[in-house]
């Protein structure tokens, strides 16, 4: 049973928010931010031991393929790109690190009904054409796989045709659909444990965010390729964890199971906002917010953690299309802090 923390501001004494950030104002005195370069930030990366990897589709805005950022020094390094690449060059969906298999993916869009993937392996040097899906948004590794959220037959009109799909790398393509979650596509994660984490981008403007448990999911896991039927599952199979005001978009796990979200909206009353789920589950809003649009944001997007933020791990995100990536991190007291403030100006909730 996991333990979650969520943070309660009890200090009297004057506190300052720190940001050196155009993207984010943040909501807690207790977090930094600052815009810390790369991109431009089109969709989905990660980070793996201090390095950052995005991709940024070949166009005549000059995208340059595949980079490395690290976080320590800020050098970013091109890995280059395919020799061809099929996209529309108006942005591309994502490029994650995989590192069980030691290799980039990048997911591009070449037209309104078909992405493309293309795969960068350490191990030669080599790119290699990965096949297609009719629609990528969203990509995220987990024990070796390839999981994918979009749409599975060209869009014709309406929400109804998003999926979460594990992605088939055999020549057929037969991409496995696991989870029917309608609405606009978002982004996709899990945790350590395979659970997967998917909130709604609902064209009414709210939305929802759901959990499935790694034991769900690899029951609906079919070898379409072998010949086996497909099945899934659906909102109504998922845990509702809150409720959200707004349109989701972005979404990690940290590895201690802490979830974090981005969400739009065009309600000056419930802006668009990073949040962090407060490890409630239920129809309510059950969450707190980190941070709100800045004077720079127009589009809060991805998000990438490699570690626990509350233990110091630092959270990436794009609140911009175009963008830089934006690094918010919890400034965890010293304990010799704690105790002059007598226990600290920050209150830990636990919740079993």
């Amino acid at each position: 049973m996991k333990t979650f923390i969520s943070f309660v501001l009890i200090c009297t004494c004057s506190t300052f928010v720190y940001a050196d950030s155009n993207y984010v104002n943040l909501q807690n005195p207790d977090l930094s931010a600052r815009d810390i370069g790369g991109g431009p930030i089109e969709g989905g990366f990660n980070i793996y031991d201090g390095q950052i990897h995005y991709w940024n589709a070949p166009n005549s805005w000059g995208g340059n393929g595949y980079n490395v950022m690290d976080t320590t020094t800020g050098t970013i390094t091109n890995m280059g790109k395919p020799a061809s690449v099929n996209t529309n060059g108006f942005g591309d969906p994502f490029g994650v690190y995989d590192s069980q298999n030691n290799c980039f993916y990048a997911a591009s869009y070449n037209t309104a009904w078909q992405s493309c993937l293309y795969k960068y392996s350490y191990e030669n040097s080599i790119w290699s054409e990965e096949g297609t899906a009719v629609n990528m948004y969203g990509g995220a590794t987990y024990n070796g796989n390839l999981y994918i959220s979009g749409l599975r037959s060209p869009w014709s009109g309406g929400y109804d045709n998003t999926f979460i799909s594990l992605y088939d790398f055999s020549p057929l393509h037969a991409h496995d659909a696991l989870i029917e979650v309608g609405g606009a596509s978002a982004h996709v994660t899990l945790d350590g444990q395979g659970n997967v984490y998917y909130a709604t981008y609902d064209p009414t403007g709210e939305g929802y965010l759901y959990r499935w448990t790694a034991e769900q999911v690899a029951g609906v896991m079919n070898n379409l390729a072998g010949g086996e039927d497909d099945t899934f599952l659906t909102l109504a199979d998922g845990e509702r964890l809150s409720r959200l005001a707004g349109g989701a978009n972005g979404i990690v796990a940290d590895e201690a199971g802490h979830v974090f979200l981005t969400f739009n909206s065009m309600d000056p009353l419930r802006p668009s906002s990073l949040c962090m789920w407060n490890g409630i589950a239920g129809d309510d809003f059950n969450y707190d917010v980190l941070a709100t649009a800045g004077s720079s944001a127009n589009w809060f997007g991805p998000l990438a953690i490699d570690g626990d933020f509350l233990n110091g791990a630092p959270l990436y995100g794009s609140y911009g299309f175009g963008g830089p990536i934006t690094e918010i991190a919890y400034l965890v007291p010293e304990p010799t802090t704690l105790a002059l403030l007598g226990l600290g100006g920050l209150l830990l909730r636990r919740r079993k």
